[in-house]
C-alpha cells in the first residue's frame, strides 16, 4: 500500500473499536487536566488492555510534557477513592422465643470499656473485671451504690460514666433478650409463666421481665438471682423499667423536675407525692414499693441511710423476706440508732398502715382473714379499712393463733407507739393535734399522751376515738409503750416468765412495786397507769373482763356512754365496791378487792375522793408524795360532817382540818376496807 492511499477496511475497523472503548471509559474531571487514556482505562482483561494500550499509543498524538507534581495531581484525581469497609452486623440474641430478637450491646452485652468509663476503669476496683454479660456494668453499679451510701474507701464514679451504666441498664430493661444472663437463666421460667403478658403494660417493651418480677416466688434459683439484679437496676434508676418511665413521665416532669437520675432519688420523690400522682403512675410506683418491702436493699434511699444501723443492730440478719426491715423497726428506739434511718423507717410504716397491700408478709399471712374484711360494705376500695378490720378482729379474739395473729399484733403495737400508725385516731384527732400538741414530736406515744392529758379540750370525735383506743390498749403491756420502755429491767427481774396479754405483766409489776430495788421510772409509770384505770372500769382490763356479768346486774344504770357520758369517772367502780357483798363472781370479787387496795394506798386512785378532796390536799399536803401519810394522829369525825365517830388513820389528808365534803368521802372509802373500831 502506498503512502497516499486510504486505510484498508481492517485498519478502519480497528480505529472504530479503539474510539468506542475510549468514549465509554474516559470521563475527564472539570477544571482538571484530562488524564492519560492509558491511566484512565481499566483493565478488563490482559489481552484487551494490551491491545487497547498499543493501539492508543499508535493512534493518539503524544501528550505535552507535564511536571511531576502535575502528573501526581492528575493521577490522584482520576483514581476512585478506596471503598469504606461495611460495619459488621450487630450480634443478635433470641434466647427467649416469646420476646423479640435483640441487639447485643457492644457485641459483648456490656458497656464500652473504651468509652466514657475508660478513665475510671483504668484505676478502679473494676479494672480487672472481664467485660461481657454485664460484668463491668454490674461492678461499676456496685461502686456507685457504695459511694452514695458513704461507705469507707468507696470510689467516686464520674457522672458521665454513671450515665453510661444507667443507659446500658435502660436498654437491657426493654427486652429480656438484650440481657443475655437473664435470658439464659430465665428461658424456661418465661416459657412457663409469661405466655400472656398483655397485662404488664401498654407496650411490648419489658413485658417478659415485668412478668418474671411479678412471679418471683415461682422462679428457679438461677432465674431469681438474675431478676434480683434487674430489680436493683430499677430501684436505682426508674428508667430501667420502661413501663414506669412511660407512665410516670408527666408526673416526674410536674413533681420531680430537677431531681437527679440514679440513686433511687426519682422514685423516692414519686413516693413522697403519691397522693398527687395519676393513677397509672401511682400503680407503677406501688409495684416497685412492693418489691422494696420484701428486700430493704431495693429501697435505695432507705438502705443507704440505714446501712450503718443494719451493721450495728442487725449484722447477722440475712436480706430478703422483710427480715432486715423488721429487725431495724424493732431496734429503732435503741440508744445510738440514727435519726435519719428512724425517720425513713417510720415513713415506711406510715405508708403500710394506710395501704395493707404494701406489706407482702401481711398479705401472705392474713390472706383468708383479709377476704372477710375486703368483703365488708364499708371497704369500697379503702385500703386503710382492712388493717383496722384486722385489729378489731384481733381484739375480739376472732383471729386464730398463727402467723396472721402475730402480724396484726405487731401492727397494734405500732399503733400504740405513734399516732401516725393509728389511722382512725390520727384521722379523728388531726385538728386537735395541730391545735393542742403541734409542737410535740411524733413517736414514743408522746402525741397520744399529750392528747390524753387534755381530754376535756378534745373534739367529741377525737375524744371518742381516743377512749376506744385506750380501752383496746389496756389489755397488754406491749400496747403501753412508755410503761414497757420504763419497766424493761423490772419486767426481766420480776416478770420474766409471765406471759404477755390479759393484763398479766402489768399486774405482776403492780404486785412488785414495793420492792426496794424497784426503779423510780417504772414506779412512776405504774402509778400513772393505776390512776388512769381508776377513771373508768374499762381502762382496767382485768376487772372489766372479769366483772361483765356483775356490772350488768348491779351497776347497769350508773354510766351511760350512749348518752354522752363517755368516761364513767369512777362511778361504776364505786358501785362495785359499795355492792361487793352482792358480787356473784369470785374472780370479779378479787379484782374489786385489788382495786380497793389501790384506793387506800393512794387517794388519787379513788377518782371521786381525789376530786372532792383536791383543794384540801393542795392546801395541807402539797409536799407529800402520793401514798405517804400526811396525818399521823387519829382523829374523830364530828358533827356536822357525820355522826360516825370511830378513830381512823387516814392517808394523804389532814382529817381534822379537811372540809366536810372531803371527810365524808374519806369515811365512805375507809368504811369498806378498815376494821370496825
Amino acid at each position: 500500500m502506498g503512502a497516499g492511499r486510504s486505510p484498508s477496511r481492517q485498519q478502519a475497523a480497528a480505529l472504530l473499536l479503539v474510539a468506542a472503548v475510549l468514549c465509554s471509559t474516559w470521563k475527564p474531571t472539570l477544571q482538571q487536566p484530562a488524564a492519560s487514556p492509558v491511566a484512565a482505562t481499566p483493565a478488563t482483561s490482559s489481552n484487551t488492555a494490551a491491545t487497547a494500550t498499543q493501539t492508543t499509543a499508535a493512534a493518539t498524538p503524544a501528550a505535552p510534557p507535564t511536571t511531576p507534581a502535575a502528573a501526581t495531581q492528575t493521577t490522584a484525581a482520576a483514581t476512585p477513592a478506596a471503598p469504606v469497609p461495611a460495619k459488621p452486623a450487630a450480634k443478635k440474641n433470641k434466647q427467649v422465643e416469646l420476646a423479640p430478637e435483640a441487639d447485643v450491646q457492644n457485641d459483648i452485652d456490656d458497656i464500652d470499656v473504651q468509652g466514657k468509663c475508660k478513665e475510671f476503669l483504668s484505676s478502679s476496683v473494676c479494672k480487672d473485671v472481664e467485660a461481657g454479660e454485664g460484668g463491668v456494668a454490674n461492678c461499676i453499679s456496685e461502686a456507685i451504690s457504695a459511694a452514695e451510701a458513704g461507705e469507707e474507701g468507696a470510689e467516686n464514679v464520674p457522672d458521665d460514666c454513671q450515665e453510661d451504666v444507667y443507659q446500658f441498664m435502660i436498654t437491657r430493661g426493654k427486652n429480656i433478650n438484650a440481657n443475655i444472663p437473664l435470658a439464659k437463666a430465665c428461658k424456661a421460667d418465661a416459657e412457663k409463666l409469661c405466655k400472656n403478658t398483655w397485662v404488664f403494660g401498654p407496650t411490648a417493651e419489658g413485658r417478659i421481665i415485668a412478668c418474671l418480677r411479678e412471679d418471683k416466688d415461682k422462679l428457679s434459683k438461677a432465674c431469681k438471682a438474675e431478676v434480683y439484679k434487674v430489680q436493683m437496676a430499677v430501684a436505682t434508676d426508674y428508667r430501667a423499667d420502661p413501663e414506669m418511665a412511660a407512665l410516670c413521665k408527666a408526673d416526674i416532669e410536674q413533681y420531680c423536675k430537677g431531681v437527679k437520675d440514679g440513686g433511687g432519688r426519682v422514685t423516692a420523690c414519686l413516693r413522697s407525692t403519691r397522693a398527687q400522682l395519676k393513677s397509672e403512675c401511682a400503680e407503677a410506683v406501688f409495684r416497685q414499693e412492693l418489691e422494696a418491702d420484701e428486700d430493704l436493699r431495693l429501697n435505695i434511699v432507705v438502705y443507704r441511710k440505714c446501712l450503718s444501723d443494719k451493721k450495728r443492730f442487725c449484722p447477722d440478719v440475712a436480706p430478703g423476706s422483710s427480715r432486715a426491715r423488721d429487725c431495724l423497726v424493732s431496734a429503732r428506739h435503741e440508744d445510738g440508732f440514727s435519726p435519719a434511718c428512724r425517720d425513713e423507717l417510720e415513713a415506711m410504716i406510715e405508708a403500710r398502715v394506710h395501704d395493707f397491700r404494701i406489706d407482702a408478709r401481711l398479705r401472705r399471712a392474713c390472706k383468708d382473714q383479709m377476704q372477710d374484711c375486703v368483703g365488708m360494705d364499708i371497704y369500697e376500695g379503702d385500703e386503710t379499712i382492712v388493717n383496722i378490720c384486722l385489729q378489731d378482729n384481733l381484739a375480739q379474739g376472732l383471729i386464730p393463733d398463727g402467723a396472721c395473729k402475730n402480724m396484726v399484733y405487731e401492727y397494734q403495737q405500732l399503733a400504740a407507739q405513734d399516732i401516725r400508725f393509728d389511722v382512725p385516731l390520727a384521722d379523728a384527732c388531726h385538728d386537735d393535734r395541730q391545735k393542742l400538741c403541734g409542737n410535740v414530736p411524733p413517736g414514743s406515744a408522746r402525741v397520744i399522751r399529750c392528747l390524753q392529758t387534755q381530754r376535756e379540750k378534745l373534739s367529741s370525735h377525737c375524744r371518742a376515738e381516743m377512749f376506744n383506743e385506750e380501752v383496746r390498749f389496756s389489755e397488754n403491756i406491749d400496747f403501753q409503750f412508755p410503761m414497757k420502755q420504763a419497766c424493761l429491767t423490772e419486767m426481766d427481774r420480776y416478770c420474766k416468765d409471765v406471759p404477755h396479754g390479759q393484763g398479766r405483766v402489768i399486774r405482776c409489776l403492780q404486785g412488785n412495786k414495793g420492792q426496794k430495788d424497784f426503779g423510780k421510772t417504772c414506779l412512776k409509770e405504774i402509778t400513772s397507769y393505776e390512776q388512769k384505770s381508776s377513771q373508768d372500769y374499762r381502762f382496767n382490763f382485768r376487772l372489766a373482763s372479769q366483772c361483765k356479768v356483775d356490772i350488768k346486774g348491779l351497776c347497769s344504770g350508773i354510766c351511760k356512754p350512749e348518752q354522752g357520758q363517755q368516761v364513767c369517772g369512777g362511778t361504776v367502780l364505786r358501785c362495785l365496791t359499795e355492792k361487793s357483798d352482792q358480787i356473784t363472781s369470785e374472780s370479779c370479787r378479787k379484782e374489786v378487792l385489788y382495786f380497793e387496795k389501790m384506793e387506800v394506798s393512794n387517794f388519787n386512785n379513788d377518782v371521786i375522793l381525789a376530786a372532792t378532796c383536791r383543794a384540801d390536799v393542795d392546801k395541807f399536803c402539797k409536799d407529800v408524795e402520793p401514798g405517804a401519810r400526811c396525818c399521823q394522829q387519829p382523829c374523830r369525825f364530828v358533827w356536822p360532817c357525820t355522826t360516825f365517830t370511830r378513830p381512823v388513820l387516814l392517808h394523804s389528808s389532814r382529817c381534822c382540818l379537811a372540809s366536810c365534803g372531803c371527810k365524808r368521802r374519806l369515811q365512805a372509802c375507809l368504811l369498806l376496807v378498815m376494821p370496825a373500831a
